[in-house]
């Protein structure tokens, strides 16, 4: 007879009351009443940053992180091809193409696609450059190393890092700061996370990075995955109070 273990249990329950508030959540934004949620601060800096770019006619920078190498083990990487879809779809125009450099094979070539595709929808595809899109290194500091001479540039109006980051890509962020280029990291890891949040540059912090919102760009999307994750982490913070004042009545073991 097959038994299932208490933490495939509890896995099974919150995968499922995953499904049903998302289907909720889905069938009330429906009706467009509830008020919108405010984008997440530094999704909105990404979009100050690329009007800066289009106005003033320099290129945007976007660094993508260690990629699908397996040095890492976060699920970051898709959500930064989505921040780097958006970013080329409005920046395909601009008077200094947008360039965004990968620290690994698997993740250039798919980041070279999504580029592609961004001029393709635009109706362009004359405008497009291999180089738009390149592998800087094969690791995490070979892929910081290849990228951090092009922040000398001085027709640069911006930097953007998306993706699986470390901690030591700090470095990074110092630099921009000595060459007073504006700075936006967008990473799901916790370490990079804190790293980049010392260093005073605008960062997603937590779950924030999976709620990708430029503009009206996937607004309707976030709207729905910011309320879902609302609503489980009020279920989830009111089960472990709960089980809390279980444990310490007796009642669990």
């Amino acid at each position: 007879m097959l038994t299932i273990s208490l933490s495939d249990l509890i896995a099974v329950i919150i995968v499922g009351l995953a499904v049903v508030i998302m289907v909720l959540v889905w069938l009330t934004n429906r009706k467009l009443t509830s008020e919108p949620i405010e984008n997440v601060a530094a999704y909105d800096d990404i979009e100050a940053l690329m009007h800066r770019s289009s106005e003033e006619g320099n290129a945007l920078l976007v660094g993508m992180g260690e990629g699908f190498s397996g040095q890492n083990s976060n699920l970051g990487d898709s959500v930064g091809l989505l921040v780097e879809q958006i970013v080329m779809s409005r920046s395909v125009f601009n008077d200094q193409p947008t360039r965004s450099f990968s620290g690994d094979g698997a993740l250039a070539c798919i980041s070279q696609l999504v580029v592609h595709g961004a001029y393709e929808n635009a109706m362009a595809t004359e405008l497009f450059r291999s180089d738009h899109s390149g592998l800087s290194g094969i690791s995490a500091f070979a892929w910081m190393g290849g990228m951090m001479p092009e922040l000398a540039r001085k027709d640069n109006a911006g930097l953007i890092l998306t993706g699986a980051m470390r901690p030591e890509h700090i470095l990074i962020a110092d630099l921009a700061e000595r060459k007073e280029l504006p700075l936006v990291a967008a990473t799901g890891a916790l370490g990079a996370q804190a790293a980049f949040f010392a260093s005073g540059s605008l960062v997603t912090l937590g779950e924030d990075y999976y709620l990708p919102s430029i503009g009206k760009v996937n607004q309707r999307a976030y709207q729905n995955q910011a309320k879902t994750m609302n609503w489980l982490r009020v279920i989830v913070a009111v089960a472990l109070i709960v089980s809390a004042l279980l444990k310490l009545s007796g009642v669990l073991p």
